[in-house]
């Protein structure tokens, strides 16, 4: 389905920030070492190094795909970690946006930003929740964010029906940004934004 994300990107021809986790992929790394993957709140649980690790290089690599599909499909893409330049933060308090005025100025002039949620923790770079990553940088930058969420599209690439009408609904209690600035979903919050408007928050 990443090739259809960049073609819904591409047509929607501004800038935006899409943020990502580890997905299918990262269930899959999990299972690779014989394991049975759980989740809490969208995050594999990995409890130690060697699944750690495993699902960092699944996010990385995602990472590298979703930016290859949409320079391959015409936009000017990017993409960084969350740890990177100080985006996102893990506090006492919780997920927190750092330094992020690079990144708006980045998607202001028009290039589509591609976060994955891998932060710097005291056990190395972890995976946080995307949903409530994309809330916290909406809040931060007030700009275009959308959430990539697995569950958005069946395993043909095919959006269900409910899914379609709600694009995960539960990522999307879990974005909780102030300014209602985040849909979870992959093509579908996409494809809403450019049929609405080209410069609408999705």
């Amino acid at each position: 389905c990443i090739p259809g994300l960049a073609r819904d990107v591409a047509a929607r021809g501004t800038g935006l920030v899409l943020v990502h986790g580890s997905g299918e992929r990262g269930e899959r790394a999990l299972e690779s070492l014989g394991r049975i993957p759980t989740a809490t709140d969208g995050v594999w649980n990995a409890e130690d190094a060697e699944g750690r690790d495993a699902v960092e290089r699944a996010t990385r690599t995602l990472l590298r795909e979703i930016v290859h599909e949409l320079n391959e499909a015409g936009v000017s893409a990017i993409g960084a970690l969350g740890s990177g330049r100080g985006l996102l933060k893990l506090t006492a308090a919780g997920l927190a946006v750092g330094t992020a005025s690079w990144l708006g100025d980045l998607v202001r002039s028009g290039v589509v930003a591609v976060v994955a949620s891998l932060v710097t923790h005291e056990d190395g770079l972890v995976e946080v929740d995307a949903a409530r990553a994309s809330g916290a940088l909406a809040d931060a930058l007030d700009l275009p964010v959308a959430v990539l969420t697995t569950r958005s599209v069946d395993r043909e690439g095919t959006l269900t029906g409910q899914e379609d009408r709600v694009p995960d609904a539960e990522a999307v209690r879990r974005t909780d940004p102030k300014g209602g600035a985040v849909r979870a979903g992959m093509r579908a919050a996409l494809r809403e934004a450019a049929m609405a408007d080209p410069e609408a928050i999705l």
